[in-house]
């Protein structure tokens, strides 16, 4: 049985998740002024096939991502404490890692520096990358604390973020 909701509830607790919503939208707010003022390398040949390899990058992503939302529905949160009326999802991309849509977000502002030959926009991704292997870090231990089967799952799904790297 799953610890109390109520140990999670604190005011202090609250305010911890609430800065991880207020870091991550910071992130997309940088992710967007890189997009939109970065520099942009010049050139033709190699570089139409690296920015279309790029697109295709950043559509798996926002699939992956999208794939994800519809899996949670009306119980998504951008606090890392889950809804008080949250229940393990195992299918759709939840197969191969725990955190999909962290995932597909940081495949898509890589994918979308690339696709724009911007390197600005390209090193948003390893920031998104470590903030999202922090922030899945305090989620999951209230994952295990409060959804049923949580710790079997994570024991039967390994990765994180990526498969074979976190």
């Amino acid at each position: 049985m799953p610890e109390n909701f109520s140990r999670y509830d604190s005011d202090q607790e609250n305010r911890r998740g609430a800065w991880w919503v207020v870091l991550q939208g910071a992130l997309f707010v940088l992710f967007i002024m890189a997009l939109v003022w970065g520099n942009r390398l010049d050139g033709g040949g190699v570089l139409v096939y690296v920015r279309a390899a790029g697109l295709l990058v950043a559509g798996f992503g926002a699939g992956v991502s999208a794939w994800s939302v519809i899996q949670h529905g009306a119980r998504l949160s951008p606090f890392p404490r889950p809804v008080s009326n949250a229940r393990l999802i195992e299918g759709g991309p939840y197969r191969f890692v725990r955190h999909p849509m962290y995932s597909g977000i940081i495949a898509f502002t890589l994918g979308t520096g690339v696709a724009y030959a911007s390197p600005a926009t390209v090193l948003t991704a390893p920031m998104f990358f470590v903030f999202f292997v922090a922030k899945t870090a305090r989620e999951e231990e209230m994952l295990v604390a409060l959804v049923p089967g949580y710790r079997r799952y994570r024991s039967e799904v390994p990765w994180r973020l990526i498969p074979r790297i976190v």
